[in-house]
């Protein structure tokens, strides 16, 4: 499903109103609600009005959809980025929070937040609601690339490239694919990529199957 705003503020409030309902359904359901963020600078004006909504994050666990393999205090981490716009101004227990650690190795990161995920996962009672996702304009999503987009399993490297910089660390697409629904924010530059990956598979981000709604800015504002 594609839904076009024409402002970046008609593209929030819609992304926070699908959030919102998604959220209140869980809760209604199953008394819990798992979403997994990405990083970058799209979902900032997302996580302002998370910050501001009646949550109650006792009930919500937080993934990380993907990270670079970088400490957690550097400029480009997604786990800064999200410490500091969401989950430092939140009110969630932090065993509500499942992050990508930096380890002496990226194999060692890798292989911890691969038993954190393993661990959600095998318990019967829980099941992954909501990923909010992101797409580049060579049409990638999450750290999932040409280069990692066959590999089997729930967490997958990604390593640097003249593409793209930073060793990385993802959630596998399967592991995507598995969420209820998929959650695409998508901005004006966006429009040709969007086109493309709708077309053909081609793309990281046409192998995102399912429950994929897009919303997208379509005025340059």
């Amino acid at each position: 499903m594609v839904i076009k705003t024409n402002s970046d503020k008609e593209l929030f409030d819609k992304v926070f109103e699908i959030f919102m309902d998604e959220y209140k359904n869980s809760i209604t359901e199953k008394g819990r609600f798992s979403v997994a963020l990405s990083g970058g600078d799209t979902p900032k004006e997302l996580f302002k009005r998370l910050v501001k909504s009646k949550i109650k994050w006792k009930n919500v666990d937080v993934f990380m959809v993907d990270e670079r393999y970088l400490p957690p205090d550097h400029v480009d981490s997604n786990y800064k980025l999200l410490w500091d716009k969401l989950l430092s101004k939140i009110d969630i227990p932090i065993g509500n929070i499942r992050v990508i650690k930096y380890m002496e190795s990226l194999e060692t990161s890798r292989l911890e937040y691969e038993k954190e995920i393993e661990a959600f996962i095998n318990v019967k009672e829980n099941s992954f609601d909501v990923i909010v996702l992101g797409m580049g304009k060579d049409g990638h999503t999450a750290s999932i690339f040409p280069d990692n987009l066959k590999m089997t399993g729930t967490v997958v490297p990604s390593l640097e490239s003249e593409v793209h910089k930073y060793n990385r660390i993802s959630l596998s697409l399967e592991i995507i694919n598995s969420f209820r629904k998929k959650l695409f924010i998508l901005k004006k530059d966006k429009e040709e990529i969007l086109d493309l990956v709708l077309s053909n598979n081609d793309y990281p981000s046409s192998f995102v199957r399912g429950n994929v709604i897009y919303v997208i800015n379509e005025e340059d504002k």
